[in-house]
């Protein structure tokens, strides 16, 4: 078994981790105010978690993942009603998205980019040729996901929504829905995406025109720009960034690639995105290997971690760089936080147990 788990996409992992742990401990180091920084335990415990859960994944078959995905939505679909009900959903930071377990804190919008997923690899493997060939088919799938897009947008947590709702679209595409039914479902979300602007629009007027709101709604943004700019090719040096200090609000969560180009410059950033890519793209391709060789819900299970990593990843940035609206999205492996890392790696571990099921040798008939 262990010889036959795909090396690249374990490597790969396991790198992003460290790399994670090392952006953390310099992003929160100037929060720790004692010799050992509670982020980095806290963090070192999640990456013990995590491996623990792509451990665990690796053992559970993908036709018993597949058996149980209308039970995922399910799942879901309680967890976005129960994180909305006051006296179980924590509220903070002007959102109500956590649910306490007592033991640990649950944010059930980043475990929605890995049960919906399933779903919809699920619900496509089943319904290939209708999602194909039936706009209704294609409508009925989107309708599922977008009630829960709706409750996850209730908390609020925009930056989920559309990251979800990407995802779901482009796994449509990939399966071969035809075009024409997409752009219908553009056209149909087309209210939602008008009213979402209207609620972001300050964000928006931010974004457009970032130094005439630099100290109101462009505060982020304009100091992510001065961190970019600070880094320069080489950076100022591991664990030498001040923006992450004074000015640049959660340097650990949703801009730590800001702090990170700051401190390792161009190189750096460069650098990671290019490991992320990599990642994204062998998932991509093991997801093509396995429709090849008609293990369908492995392939579009792949698709759907490849995507949901990349979109996200490409999110993050694009909004570090100013080349997005702000949102609140980590960066997949790198930011601080057990929900993202564990449902990262259990993404990773996913397309690891694919790349094992397709690679394994055919019993020879006697």
């Amino acid at each position: 078994m262990i010889a036959r788990i795909d090396t690249t996409s374990a490597c790969v992992w396991m790198l992003l981790m460290a790399l994670g742990l090392i952006a953390v401990s310099s992003a929160t180091l100037h929060l720790a105010n004692t010799q050992l920084n509670p982020y980095v335990l806290k963090h070192v415990f999640f990456m013990i978690v995590a491996v623990a859960v792509f451990i665990a994944m690796l053992q559970i078959p993908l036709s018993v993942v597949n058996r149980f995905h209308k039970i995922f939505f399910l799942l879901i679909l309680l967890l976005s009603i129960l994180v909305l009900i006051p006296w179980i959903g924590l509220e903070a930071g002007g959102g109500r998205r956590w649910i306490d377990l007592k033991f640990a804190t649950l944010q059930v919008s980043e475990f929605a980019r890995l049960l919906i997923p399933l779903f919809v690899a699920g619900h496509i493997a089943a319904n290939k040729d209708a999602l194909t060939t039936r706009t209704g088919a294609v409508i009925k799938l989107v309708f599922l996901v977008g009630i829960v897009l709706g409750l996850i947008f209730l908390q609020p947590d925009f930056g989920s929504v559309v990251l979800i709702g990407l995802v779901t679209i482009g796994m449509l595409f990939l399966a071969g829905a035809r075009m024409r039914d997409l752009i219908l479902i553009g056209i149909l979300a087309l209210p939602a995406f008008g009213y979402f602007l209207y609620e972001r629009r300050n964000r928006l007027a931010a974004y457009l025109d970032t130094w005439s709101h630099a100290s109101d709604e462009g505060y982020q943004l304009s100091q992510s720009l001065i961190a970019f700019g600070r880094g320069e090719f080489t950076g100022q040096g591991l664990g030498d960034g001040v923006q992450k200090v004074l000015y640049l609000p959660t340097p650990h969560n949703d801009f730590i690639f800001a702090v990170i180009v700051e401190e390792v410059g161009f190189v750096g950033g460069a650098f990671i995105l290019a490991v992320l890519l990599g990642l994204v793209f062998r998932c991509i391709w093991i997801g093509k290997k396995a429709l090849e060789s008609e293990h369908h819900f492995a392939g579009y299970v792949c698709y759907g971690a490849g995507l949901m990593l990349g979109l996200q990843s490409f999110i993050h940035i694009g909004v570090a760089m100013g080349a997005l609206p702000t949102k609140g999205l980590t960066l997949p492996f790198l930011s601080y936080g057990g929900n993202s890392l564990i449902v990262s790696s259990a993404l990773v571990a996913l397309v690891c147990r694919a790349h094992l099921e397709i690679t394994k040798p055919k019993v020879p008939n006697v």
